[in-house]
């Protein structure tokens, strides 16, 4: 079995919830080199307010690259280009954050995150994406609420990292390419 690619969902759903955090999903053909791709082949990549994919890029590596872009400090952000991560903590919530993104995918959803995220080779302590997510991810957890990626209760503030002593920066625009959905 494999991987859930950006072709098998709604591509709609997928570019309206990176739009919701500002981040503008662009497509790029067939065959071509993905612009920013970290791992090269299929892989997402990250240049400054855009995710590259083809249709055949796995979900979750568009999720990911999502994730990192959505929990790099304002500065990173802006600059960004191929390598999103700064360091372990922010890597961790990254993977955390990638999960709670999934949910808000049809026809991908939580449990096939995780079952795609062992399938690429993700590595866990506690030897897969499930096992972690709801045993050892109280700090993860926790490093995105106190940037306001997540509110309270466990839910997406749909906010990019706030900077401290500024407030999280709410999108709720969801143009994509001057396309109104």
């Amino acid at each position: 079995m494999s991987v859930l690619r950006l072709g098998d969902v709604n591509q709609l759903a997928v570019i309206n919830l990176l739009a919701r955090f500002g981040l503008r999903l662009s497509l790029v053909e067939a065959g071509v080199t993905i612009p920013g791709s970290y791992w090269g082949a299929d892989e997402a990549g990250l240049i400054a307010g855009a995710l590259y994919a083809r249709l055949d890029t796995p979900i979750h590596s568009i999720l990911h690259e999502a994730a990192h872009w959505i929990t790099c400090s304002e500065q990173r952000r802006a600059s960004l280009h191929t390598d999103a991560a700064d360091n372990q903590e922010e890597e961790n919530a990254s993977c955390y954050l990638q999960i709670l993104l999934a949910a808000h995918i049809p026809k991908f959803g939580v449990a096939r995150a995780w079952r795609d995220m062992d399938l690429w080779g993700y590595s866990f302590r506690l030897g897969s994406a499930r096992a972690w997510f709801e045993q050892d991810a109280a700090g993860e957890q926790q490093w995105l609420l106190e940037r306001g990626i997540l509110l309270s209760n466990g839910l997406l503030s749909f906010a990019v990292r706030k900077e401290p002593g500024k407030s999280p920066r709410l999108n709720f625009n969801l143009a994509c390419n001057g396309v109104f959905p």
